[in-house]
Parts: C-alpha cells; structure tokens; sequence
C-alpha cells in the first residue's frame, strides 16, 4: 500500500508542476478571478485523475490486483481515490460558484471581459467546434458531478441494502462520462497542446473506456463459470451457512485466502472466502448472516441449484514454511479453513498459532475447527467475546513468545485490525513487513 501512495503522490506531483508551469504569474497575482480561472482546472485535472484510476481499479484486472497485492487492497484503494476525486470536484465546483455569489452579492466586482483576438481568436474548425460544444459540457458536467455527489452517499452509507448500494456503482460510470466529456472540452485554451493537456486526456481516455467496461458487464466475465450446490449446512449458533458447489470443468482452481463472487439466480453477485483446497474439485463457503442477502439464504438456496462463480481473486498468501500466527475475528475464520487443510496434509508439527474470535460460540463450528486444528498440528485458542476480553497483542505475546519471529495474518472487522496493529506497534511488532491481512470490505 506504501508504494501505491508513493505512486499517486508521484502523479499529483508532475501534474502540479505541468500545471504551474502554464501559470507562470498565478503567484504575483492579486485577481480572485485570475485565481479562480487557474484553480478551477487544477481542481478539476486532479479530480479527473483520481476518478480515471478508480474506474480502472474496478475492473478487476489481474494486471491490477497482482501489482497490489490482491483485489482487497485494489478495492481499498478504489474506495479512497473514488472519496479523493469526489472531494477534489466539490473544491472545483466551489471555486467556479463562490465567486459568482460574491459578484451577485456584491462583495466583488466582476470582471471585465476582455474582447480581441485573444486565445480564443484564429481558431480552426474543430478548436471553434470545440468552443461552441462548452455550453454543453457546462451543464452535462455539473449535473454528472451532483449524480456522482449523490452515489458517493449512497454507496457509503451503511444503511443502504446491497442492491441500491450496486446499482450505484452503475451509475457511477455514468456520471463520469459526463464528468469526462466535461474536462475534455472545458481544458483552458491556454493548455492546448501542452503537456498537461495531453495528459487530461489520457486520463479521460483510459478511464472512460473502463466506465464502458463496466457499464456494458464486462467485469469478471472471462472469470464466471457455471456450478451446482451439492451441500448446505447451517450453524444457528453463529448464523454461518456452509455451502458447498461444485464448479464446470473450466474451473482451474484457486489458493488457500482467496475468495469469489457467488451468483445465486437473479441475485446480485456477492464476494465469499473459499474455504476448500485447491485440489478439492468442489469449492466450500462459511457464509454469515449479515446483510439483507445473506440473510436467509439458507432456506433459499437448494441442492442441485445452479450458481454463478466468479473469480478466484485474492492473494492472501500463506508462507507455510515460517512461523504463524493467525488470527480471525467471526467469518473471518474461513479464509484459514483452506491452509489449515493444506497444513493436515504436512507429516509435522507446525509452528502456527490460530487465535479464533467470535461473540458466542457455535459448538459443531468449533468442533470441526478443533478436529483439523488437531490433525494440522497446530495451536488453537478460541475466544468467545460475551465470556472473555477482546483479544490484544499482551495475551498474543504470552502464548506465542517474541512476536518477531512471526508472520502475522489477520481476517476479520478493520476496527479490530486497527486496534490490534496499535497495539503490536508499542510491542515493536514489524507491522509493514510481517502483518498481512484481508482487507476485503464493500463499503
């Protein structure tokens, strides 16, 4: 994640400097509305940029999610840099409105304009076509930005149900069309041809086609194959549902951590962790009661029910050869399920501590965890928040020793990661090398 910083940091950079250097008296100046010409497409390239690599990021690509790491991370940073480019269009909408409501309201004078064969004189057929289109783009970015406002909301507001929460993703490529047609015919004429302008438009290119990509369902479709439920399971206790499918011949397998989209009928897809081998010609699922479509799905799904899979994405790797300590909070436990099968097969005591956080224990989950804990020889504690305390990095060091002799994977609720890495920090814990974890979350 540090070297995805680095890299968009590195991109505002040299868009700041092509940017500046076609402003040359933008510091010596005194007038609002000089200021406001410039930051308004500062503002607005910044803000196309981000939005550009957000569109790419949700298409999935391997590409994509080998360089970050997983598609986990590849949706965080979507998540942030889609926040970013939101915020960067409201300050570009602020320094195009605030003015004009000082002029109205008397406060600032308006401006002269100025008439004569500047920037805008000798122009060619297509610069003058290009002119005549702005009243167009004006209007149809303005509306894609208030859309886009209005998504943002909605895909991060919890209380939305998970079909609104998708629809608005939809929409999203829509709305920065409309955004993109915008930047592209409201580039100040002074940029023409210039470096920054070729750059604006290689942005609202590449992002453009990935809003098509997504808009006209492309995403994971050379991914998607057909499969067939042959087992289901339900653990009341804990309101997990095992589902067990088994794939077309297509299927080429997957990695112990991985996880993929689950497309039961006309339902929307839903990312699930694999809790099977990959040597198993059937994939298995631990799926927790959370949301409106999880909710229930016990009784709706039945044997010999046609599935939509996709994927596998993810990569949760597990270095099996090192010293562990893994630890999972609620349904985060199946993304280990698969390494610990992996581990049973392994003639050897392993050197991996398993630390099992769940409110309330369901006895038949935790009975098969402990039966392949045993036959995977490795070291189980399972803690039941209603009885016992959160677990913290003091207990982890009492049972395991000097931590630095660990790789650390945790999967399970971002407020307990975040604790817990405070925590393994005053213990000099080497968080950015040695802590790995799933940071898959929709929203």
């Amino acid at each position: 994640m540090k070297t995805v910083r680095n890299v968009i940091w590195a991109m505002t950079a040299t868009i700041s400097i092509l940017w500046f250097a076609m402003e040359p008296h933008l510091l010596s100046s005194t007038s609002v509305f000089e200021w406001r010409s410039a930051m308004i497409q500062y503002s607005g390239i910044l803000s196309l940029m981000l939005m550009s690599i957000t569109m790419v990021l949700a298409m999935r690509l391997p590409l994509v999610e080998n360089w970050l790491h997983g598609m986990d991370k590849a949706y965080r940073v979507h998540k942030w840099l889609g926040i970013g480019g939101v915020a960067l269009g409201m300050a570009h909408w602020l320094w195009y409105q605030i003015p004009k409501w000082l002029v109205v309201s008397g406060l600032l004078a308006r401006p002269v304009k100025q008439f004569g064969t500047g920037p805008n004189g000798n122009l060619s057929s297509i610069e003058a076509g290009i002119i005549e289109l702005q009243d167009m783009a004006q209007g149809m970015g303005e509306l894609g930005f208030y859309l886009m406002l209005v998504l943002l909301v909605i895909s991060l507001w919890s209380a939305v149900k998970y079909k609104p929460f998708k629809l608005s993703h939809r929409l999203m490529s829509v709305a920065y069309l409309m955004i993109a047609v915008h930047s592209v015919l409201l580039i100040k004429r002074a940029y023409w041809g210039e470096p920054v302008y070729y750059l604006t438009i290689a942005f609202a290119f590449i992002g453009s086609i990935a809003a098509l990509y997504s808009l006209f369902g492309f995403v994971g479709r050379d991914k998607k194959h057909s499969a067939v439920v042959t087992s289901t399971r339900y653990f009341p206790q804990a309101e997990i549902m095992e589902l067990v499918i088994k794939p077309d011949a297509a299927w080429r397998g997957h990695k112990a951590g991985q996880f993929a989209y689950l497309r039961f009928g006309e339902e929307d897809a839903h990312p699930f962790t694999i809790i099977s081998t990959g040597e198993n010609n059937e994939l298995r699922f631990l799926i927790k009661e959370l949301g409106d479509f999880t909710t229930g799905l016990y009784d709706r799904v039945k044997l010999n029910d046609t599935v939509t899979v996709e994927g596998p994405y993810g990569r949760l790797d597990f270095d099996l050869e090192k010293p562990q300590i893994w630890i999972a909070g609620g349904v985060g436990i199946a993304s280990f399920f698969a390494a610990l099968e992996t581990l049973k097969k392994k003639a050897r005591n392993n050197n991996v501590h398993l630390f099992y956080c769940t409110r309330g224990v369901d006895k038949h989950l935790v009975d098969e965890l402990w039966h392949l804990a045993n036959q995977a020889r490795i070291n189980l504690y399972v803690i039941d928040t209603i009885k016992s305390a959160r677990l913290n990095a003091v207990r982890i060091f009492e049972q395991c020793g000097d931590l630095n002799q660990y790789e650390l994977y945790f999967c399970g609720p971002e407020i307990f990661s975040e604790a817990l890495k405070k925590e393994l920090d005053i213990h000099q814990f080497d968080i950015e090398n040695s802590y790995h974890e799933e940071l898959f979350v929709m929203r």
